[in-house]
């Protein structure tokens, strides 16, 4: 096996058709990984027939395999190879790891969640808060710029991993896809927009991206009217409806309250970097925290 830079429209088209072939999830997808990896190699078999993308970043000289915002997992396509030797070949090439794994991989250790169509399945929350949603409407349409404010005021400083920074990130995605697979509901009272989510629809998969509505909205069920809305248009078309995430409690039941089920994947770390920079990570880390 051998490892390939993703710097050129060739590496990437054959990377595709892969991803293609095997129905890879769009998370391997170049142009996905385009807009939220720094950078992003591909571990191939030697005759390029199977692999994985590699996404990564370098800082103070060590390469650092990890898993992008906005990007779930990265996962092994095509022929399977022995996990052992795939992970061997990591730790030779990236000298600390912080990567989340789909199929391919064992160590199950962080869930998802999703909805197979037809199981749309209220709990009592949900209905109590769908029914104080009445006077809301939803239509679908794109409206980027009305979102990014409304995602940084709402979100931003309040939601783990959700920055400026990583809002840009979203941004530069939700553009790549602009005109092809991305879909917006939007939420009304009367003439009043009051937020929206963001899905990403592929052959087999409504993907929830992000959203959020404004405080009042939220306290009177508007994320519950939204997100019925998009899952009664995935089960229109007999797609997964696949919330996202997450491993955060509270994002974690608010998916159940759909009937959604948990979704098993894996992470992979290891930390093989020199003592002394391991040492200012840990720094560094701890004066982050304060």
């Amino acid at each position: 096996m051998h490892f390939i830079k993703a710097n050129s429209k060739e590496v990437k088209e054959q990377w595709d058709q892969l991803v293609l072939q095997h129905n890879a999830s769009v998370f391997s997808e170049s142009a996905y990984l385009d807009a939220t990896s720094e950078n992003w190699m591909i571990l191939y078999t030697d005759d390029r027939k199977a692999g994985m993308a590699c996404p990564y970043v370098v800082k103070g000289g060590i390469t650092i395999l990890v898993t992008p915002f906005f990007n779930r997992f990265t996962e092994w396509i095509g022929d399977m190879v022995p996990e052992e030797e795939i992970i061997q070949l990591l730790k030779h090439q990236f000298q600390v790891a912080d990567l989340q794994v789909g199929r391919g991989f064992s160590l199950n250790q962080r869930i998802y969640q999703q909805l197979t169509p037809g199981m749309l399945k209220l709990n009592q929350q949900a209905k109590r808060s769908l029914g104080k949603a009445k006077d809301f409407q939803v239509k679908q349409e794109v409206r980027i710029q009305a979102m990014m404010p409304l995602l940084q005021a709402e979100l931003a400083g309040r939601i783990h991993g959700i920055s400026t920074h990583t809002l840009a990130i979203l941004e530069k995605l939700v553009r790549r896809y602009e005109h092809s697979r991305l879909g917006q509901f939007s939420l009304y009272r009367e003439a009043g927009w009051l937020g929206g989510i963001w899905v990403l629809e592929t052959d087999s998969t409504i993907l929830y991206l992000k959203g959020t509505t404004t405080e009042e909205a939220k306290k009177q069920g508007g994320m519950y009217q939204l997100m019925v809305v998009a899952i009664r248009y995935a089960e229109s078309k007999g797609k997964i409806f696949d919330f996202g995430g997450s491993n955060a409690g509270s994002v974690r039941r608010f998916n159940l309250n759909f009937g959604a089920q948990d979704i098993v994947y894996s992470q992979l770390s290891w930390n093989n970097a020199p003592f002394w920079w391991r040492t200012l990570k840990m720094l560094r880390d701890k004066w982050t925290k304060k």
